[in-house]
């Protein structure tokens, strides 16, 4: 079985756009891995029913920019594995952390 490979983008703040498609990916199906790249992108690994990944797709098209696929029609429900790639259009590449001092 093929793997599905998506491609989006954001024009949101970084956590704010990573919130809502968490949010979003959660109800269909799993975040089992993701990879933060600086503040530039984030990349995630969703295992997602197979006919449940057009709505997923559907619903993601609202919150983000996201590379034209076609949609499956499919009513299997054999477990799928999804690789989207996040970009964030604020990103600078240049990530801080702040850290706090603390006593003791």
């Amino acid at each position: 079985m093929q793997n599905i490979f998506w491609t989006g983008f954001s024009n949101d703040e970084r956590h704010t756009a990573i919130n809502k498609v968490n949010s979003l990916i959660s109800k269909y199906g799993d975040i089992v891995d993701f990879h933060l790249f600086s503040d530039i992108s984030l990349s995630m690994t969703i295992e997602i029913e197979e006919y449940k990944i057009d709505k997923l797709y559907d619903e993601l098209t609202e919150i983000i920019g996201i590379q034209k696929t076609e949609c499956l029609n499919s009513i299997s429900k054999k477990e799928r594995t999804i690789y989207l790639n996040l970009t964030f259009a604020d990103g600078t590449g240049n990530l801080k952390i702040e850290v706090p001092s603390v006593p003791g």
